[in-house]
């Protein structure tokens, strides 16, 4: 946030007659004492006084109601304590007063996106830029924002956008890595990340994105190294902790991935990606209520996440409570109509019932209205062999032929052994299932639902 929120814009007027000099004196008089009162507000705000320059901003607003320079500060200062509502009054007031003021636009985004009202926050950001094209910050503000409403394309449109005014900001790096990291882009968010690094090597969370990539790319080393170097700089970081799990849940050291994820849980017990690692630990032990009543727990705190319904409604489906796990799988997919597993999911789900027809005419719509979602060519592939436009040999050529680097190969041959096992077993061919199920099981990619819901499904059919 800039040193100075805001500019007055207030004028001034001449009245001529004599019996309005009184009324005028008077005015002149607040006028005078509301810019004390500022001016001293501003002094204590730049000096970290901000109790002292609270009080002072609101004596100046008594004295005069229009000065919007002390509603922007006084605002600033009640969004730096995250009293976001109020902090919005004072923006919206400067607004009214002051249209064109871009600042209060930023600083009413920054609140909404603080109340989670993403939409709303993006809606303020564009209204900033529109009013000052040549600010990064507001660019940089608008694409975090999308980040959250998950339109990663925008996300990174901004943040380039931003570089292109202030290439010297690591923080535009670091951010571009995480999106470039969560659209699977592994490799130019890792450049990114390390980019953020060489100009900023304090920042933990470039560490953080950076580790995450590696775990995505299966250097586990350098992953970890990554992590602990994150967390040497911030102790209490929830992420960082959660995402040293991750590696210690692939290695298969469930002890220390425990470790880390009470850890992360006790610095921030709402933090989700921990919950969800907790779940992910439990189903890999075998505890699937436990499982259960963790995603569940994760499902209720912050925004809605869509991640999380997918994890509630595949352990859901994993204990046969499928009314549940249906409505699970379809909120998520309702929050992010990209969640192509969800659907298959609901397919599997829907065709166990005895539902096959209706479930494969959802399944090919869907399909023929997403087709060209970047990143989805496997997700694709998944899709037609389910509904039946792809055949099994075909489709298990095809788990090694669109990996688009060596190790996503492991992660699809699991998939799809898993996918064409519970095929099978729906067309009550349960040999077959099982033999394909014992491949998907092979594959020891137990870092995926499906690896774990292969051992499930044979644990069931062993006992059949």
């Amino acid at each position: 946030m800039k040193n100075q929120p805001g500019r007055s814009k207030s004028a001034g007027f001449a009245w001529l007659l004599p019996f309005l000099l009184v009324l005028l004196g008077g005015c002149d008089v607040h006028n005078k004492l509301a810019n004390l009162q500022f001016n001293e507000g501003v002094k204590k705000y730049q000096a970290g006084d901000h109790a002292g320059a609270l009080d002072d901003f609101s004596a100046a607003i008594r004295q005069n109601p229009k000065l919007a320079a002390a509603y922007l500060y006084r605002g600033a200062i009640e969004l730096s304590a995250s009293n976001f509502p109020v902090a919005i009054k004072d923006f919206e007031k400067v607004i009214e007063l002051e249209p064109d003021n871009s600042l209060a636009f930023m600083n009413r985004g920054m609140a909404e996106h603080g109340l989670w009202n993403y939409a709303a926050a993006v809606t303020n950001f564009s209204e900033a830029i529109r009013l000052d094209a040549a600010d990064p910050v507001a660019l940089k503000c608008r694409g975090l924002s999308l980040v959250q409403l998950r339109d990663w394309n925008g996300a990174l449109a901004d943040f380039n956008q931003a570089m292109s005014l202030d290439p010297d900001d690591p923080e535009l790096y670091r951010d571009r890595a995480g999106v470039e990291v969560m659209q699977k882009d592994y490799e130019n968010g890792i450049a990114d990340a390390t980019q953020a690094i060489a100009m900023d090597d304090r920042d933990s969370i470039a560490y953080r994105f950076r580790g995450l990539g590696r775990t995505r790319l299966k250097d586990f080393a350098g992953a970890l190294a990554d992590f602990d170097e994150a967390l040497t700089l911030n102790p209490s970081d929830a992420e960082t902790f959660a995402g040293r799990a991750t590696v210690r849940v692939i290695q298969g050291d469930l002890a220390a991935a425990e470790t880390d994820l009470a850890t992360a849980t006790r610095v921030n017990p709402k933090n989700r990606t921990a919950l969800m690692g907790l779940g992910y630990v439990k189903m890999k032990r075998g505890d699937l209520t436990g499982a259960l009543a963790v995603f569940t727990k994760a499902a209720v705190i912050g925004p809605p996440f869509p991640e999380i319904y997918v994890s509630l409604g595949q352990v859901q489906a994993l204990l046969h409570q499928d009314a549940a796990a249906l409505q699970s799988l379809r909120q998520a997919l309702g929050l992010d109509p990209r969640l192509s597993y969800a659907r298959f999911r609901i397919w599997l789900i829907r065709a166990r019932q005895g539902e096959q027809a209706e479930a494969t005419q959802e399944l090919r719509a869907q399909l023929a209205a997403r087709p060209a979602d970047p990143g989805q060519a496997w997700a694709l592939c998944v899709g037609r062999f389910l509904t039946g436009d792809s055949a099994e040999t075909n489709f298990l050529l095809q788990a090694v032929e669109t990996a688009k680097r060596p190790t996503d190969t492991l992660g699809q041959l699991c998939e799809a052994r898993y996918y064409a096992g519970m095929k099978r077993l729906i067309d009550g061919d349960k040999a077959g299932a099982r033999e394909l199920l014992k491949q998907c099981e092979a594959t020891r990619a137990d870092n995926f639902i499906e690896y774990t819901s292969a051992l499930v499904e044979l644990r069931e059919l062993n006992q059949q």
